[in-house]
């Protein structure tokens, strides 16, 4: 993100992942939106940093254009396993293109063109519209989020 970046919208900024958004980016002078559905959530983005709420639905294209207008950023991750991943994706990116977003940065996976993992193809889809799109992108495939393996520590640890 460059220093003409003023405000981001942060999907999933309540999170764990896109949840160190916030702080990462206010260090930088900048803004974040959080993109949140309910009142648990933004309760978790506010605590992890987020400056605005936008209320919205990653499968509703209408609440996620007024959420992306007059930021000049998203970070998108989708929702994990989510069957319409891809098509909530494809819905941020049309919406980050109908409203002149000039970065987008999308969160997908180390191997987005394994077909045999669902969630990993539902994430080439979102890559192929970001190549079409004529927005100004970074897609970041990221390994492993280790911070995942906490919660099943101790399972992989009697096994």
């Amino acid at each position: 993100m460059t220093a003409e970046i003023d405000t981001v919208l942060a999907v999933g900024a309540h999170g764990r992942f896109a949840g160190l958004v916030p702080p990462a980016l206010r260090g930088k002078g900048i803004k974040v939106r959080a993109l949140v559905r309910d009142d648990a959530a933004a309760a978790a983005a506010l605590r992890n940093g987020a400056a605005e709420l936008a209320r919205g639905d990653l499968r509703n294209p209408g609440t996620l254009v007024a959420a992306v207008r007059g930021v000049q950023g998203v970070f998108h991750i989708g929702p994990a396993f989510a069957p319409d991943e891809a098509e909530m994706g494809l819905n941020m990116v049309r919406a980050a293109r109908q409203e002149g977003v000039a970065k987008f940065v999308y969160s997908s996976v180390i191997q987005p063109t394994y077909a045999k993992l669902p969630n990993h193809a539902s994430k080439i889809v979102v890559e192929q519209a970001l190549f079409e799109s004529g927005l100004d992108y970074t897609i970041l495939r990221p390994t492993n989020v280790f911070q995942n393996l906490v919660a099943a520590w101790p399972a992989i640890v009697k096994t």
